[in-house]
């Protein structure tokens, strides 16, 4: 495999200014080190504390002593540690005397400078440099350091950390990046291959997995892993009958990203492309005269073909993944979303997934069958939800938090279709939606609405709050009317309650609808206009109570709950831990 001289150049440009070197060192390399290569050891503790998304400081301390057998504290700080820096740099100093009640006196002296590079979750190679000439002895070595809980297996469980492999070299499916521990990836990957967490990965263009009807491919993708495009040309796209295994935890996500740490002031929408997952599930968007089954569509950014006639189809699982910075408008019809579900089956596995700051849709649903749960959308530049092509799924804690000084026009917390070309096509998308929290704000310059049901489309909701839009709820187009049935006689296709909403205007009412959406909200059960009562987008004591979900109708998909939004409160929040720049 082979770069193109250009984006070799931009490679080197863009990374050569970061600090990108594939391992998160956060918190889970916090504790007691221990370095065992000469008589009596010497420990070494290292403490983490988050100051930023996707950055902390990290405090070193040492009990060393010198060759006169003199103990004394060597201690220092890196101030701005950022996600995928491997290599630690401190300014030591010494510090001797002094006590705990202030009694006597401390000195403080510069020591020298350690460089920290960490290996894997076992092994930290340290080089301290620039001693000063008054200390001698053992700390002037360079040393590797081993986790003093393996040695002794107290505290913490060092194989529930994911890195457990040192970088040696890029596979020979990925070229070499001028940045240390960074492998490049293009073209298509066939049979199973891994991106390991040991490793930063960059997208160079449209990286497909598997080819539609040809050689398929599987994709795994280790928890802690970064992915990273460089322009907006930059995408993954697993192709129908191949999969993606991205599973990352609560404590080492996977991330998606741009080529900037979160931090820097150019990371932002449209950095890079975004994630693409493609299967065989039906369509709607078809005439007659295609068999059931045969139809299919071109996705966006020329991704690859999706749909078929299989409801049960996987595409993999994404789980405890971040895809943020991404997005791109190749024009008003062709964009990249977040992360594109085409023709996806209920096969696939969509759960504890983050989309941070997308140029166009955060997570839109093209037909299919795929069902999703804990789902974060913040930032988006467009519409958050999005769904079309007759998407008929599940979703079940969903937060959003929109974006008002969004690029769109109308920007939408939802924008949902059946199908624009034929809005009575089938099958209707027709989703069931629970336990979603969508929080807006008022622009200057463009209308934000919460919910925009239109084209024909079908949907359940229940136990969800709308907030802080400039509108909260707009019913759409002849089709949705019809489809709704009458708020005395309600169809089932388009439903909604126990639902608490909140904005400037509650209800968009236009003229010639068949009926207002006001009448259609308040004729179902447990729904009412109020304050939700959040504390940011955490519920507080005093918010609206909602009913226990209809077991029945929910299905097993859905736990059964009773509390109204994405949170029961904030202390257990699924977000804990995973997510970032929810502030």
């Amino acid at each position: 495999m082979k770069m193109t001289p250009i984006k070799a150049a931009v490679l080197g440009g863009l990374f050569a200014a970061s600090t990108a070197q594939a391992i998160n060192v956060d918190a889970l390399f916090e504790g007691q080190w221990y370095r065992t290569d000469i008589d009596g050891g010497q420990g070494w503790s290292l403490d983490y504390m988050k100051v930023g998304p996707e950055k902390g400081s990290f405090f070193v301390s040492g009990y060393v002593y010198d060759d006169n057998g003199n103990p004394f504290w060597v201690v220092g700080q890196d101030l701005d540690v950022q996600a995928g820096e491997s290599t630690l740099n401190f300014d030591l100093l010494s510090v001797t005397g002094g006590s705990f009640d202030g009694a006597s006196s401390r000195d403080v002296a510069s020591f020298g400078t350690m460089t920290m590079e960490v290996n894997n979750c076992r092994s930290i190679s340290v080089d301290i440099s620039g001693i000063d000439s008054t200390f001698v002895g053992q700390s002037t070595s360079n040393f590797d350091l081993t986790p003093f809980d393996e040695i002794t297996g107290y505290a913490r469980d060092i194989s529930a950390c994911p890195y457990q492999t040192t970088f040696t070299s890029c596979p020979s499916f990925a070229t070499a990046a001028q940045q240390p521990k960074t492998c490049v990836i293009q073209g298509t990957l066939t049979g199973d291959k891994t991106l390991t967490n040991d490793t930063n990965w960059v997208l160079n263009g449209g990286v497909f997995v598997g080819e539609d009807g040809g050689t398929t491919g599987n994709l795994t993708i280790e928890p802690g892993t970064r992915v990273l495009g460089v322009s907006g040309n930059d995408f993954l796209a697993v192709q129908r009958g191949s999969k993606i295994f991205a599973e990352g935890t609560a404590k080492a996500p996977i991330v998606f990203t741009g080529p900037y740490n979160a931090s820097a002031p150019e990371a932002g929408a449209g950095n890079w492309g975004g994630l693409v997952i493609s299967g065989r599930a039906p369509l709607n968007i078809c005439d007659d005269s295609v068999p059931f089954g045969q139809c299919e569509a071109v996705g966006e950014g020329g991704s690859g073909l999706y749909g078929g006639d299989d409801p049960t189809d996987s595409s993999g699982v994404i789980k405890y993944v971040r895809i943020q910075f991404g997005g791109y408008r190749i024009n008003d019809e062709d964009e990249l979303n977040g992360l594109a579900v085409q023709g996806a089956g209920s096969g696939t596995v969509l759960d504890y997934i983050q989309i941070h700051a997308n140029e166009d849709d955060g997570i839109e649903f093209y037909g299919g069958t795929a069902n999703a749960k804990h789902l974060v959308l913040t930032s988006i530049k467009d519409d958050s939800l999005d769904w079309t092509h007759g998407w008929q799924g599940n979703l079940q804690y969903v937060l959003v938090k929109q974006d008002p000084s969004a690029s769109a026009v109308k920007e939408r917390g939802i924008e949902a279709d059946n199908f624009e070309g034929n809005n009575e096509a089938t099958p209707r998308s027709m989703p069931m939606i629970a336990n979603a929290t969508f929080i807006g704000g008022p622009s200057d310059d463009k209308t934000t609405t919460g919910m925009v049901l239109r084209r024909g489309t079908g949907a359940n909701f229940t136990n969800t709050i709308v907030t802080g839009f400039e509108k909260c709820l707009d019913i759409d187009s002849g089709a949705t009317f019809d489809a709704a049935g009458t708020p005395q006689a309600l169809t089932g296709t388009l439903t909604m309650e126990n639902t608490t909403i909140s904005c400037d205007v509650n209800f968009e009412e236009e003229d010639g609808d068949a009926f207002t959406v006001q009448s259609f909200f308040e004729a179902q059960p447990g729904n009412m206009v109020a304050d939700p009562m959040l504390m940011g987008i955490y519920p507080t004591a005093d918010s609206p109570a909602a009913m226990m979900m209809d077991a029945e109708k929910w299905g097993p998909f859905f736990d059964k709950v009773t509390y109204i939004g994405a949170f029961k409160n904030q202390a257990t929040a699924w977000t804990n831990g995973w997510t970032e720049f929810l502030d």
